[in-house]
């Protein structure tokens, strides 16, 4: 019997993905406009950037319980892919269609790192502070994906194919 697994390995949408998002949180500590407190307050973790290593470390350790289960790695393969979205596909295009891949970028992002943000500003700061901030924030994300507009989102997937004894 054969399983099947897909673990997402990294997922992309601007050039340096979360690291950018991170580096400008931090930028932005080091700027003083916010805290170290703030800064690690809006740090979570999130480990994305697997390597092939850590997929088969199960499998190449000696692990008890891997053993045991009575699994053992058939394969392992990555692969990126592209996505397919044309507002995205801007390679050499002009200012106005670089300027709509931006805009879009922060729509994406907004969502969730929005509520990152307001989550990890002190309490003490009033709401026009904290919205000062987080605009700031998406300011620069903005700025940053104007000038990488070049870069086109993927996502890199790890197949992993384990085998159970019967």
């Amino acid at each position: 019997m054969y399983h099947q697994m897909r673990a997402k390995e990294e997922s992309s949408q601007i050039e340096n993905g979360q690291i950018q998002l991170g580096r400008i949180v931090s930028d932005m500590a080091k700027e003083g406009i916010i805290t170290q407190e703030e800064y690690l307050a809006t740090n979570f973790d999130s480990y994305y950037l697997r390597t092939a290593a850590d997929f088969t470390e199960p499998f190449t350790d000696v692990i008890p319980e891997v053993g045991k289960l009575g699994l053992e790695l058939v394969s392992m393969k990555s692969f990126k892919h592209y996505l397919p979205n044309p507002a995205f596909d801007i390679i050499n295009k002009d200012e106005t269609e670089k300027l709509e891949y931006s805009r879009q970028i922060v729509a994406n992002v907004y969502p969730w790192m929005h509520h990152v943000l307001e989550g990890g500003l002190s309490i003490s700061r009033t709401e026009n502070e904290k919205q000062i901030i987080i605009d700031q924030y998406f300011n620069r994300l903005q700025k940053y994906a104007f000038a990488h507009s070049d870069f086109k989102p993927l996502i890199i997937f790890t197949e992993v194919v384990i085998k159970k004894a019967i």
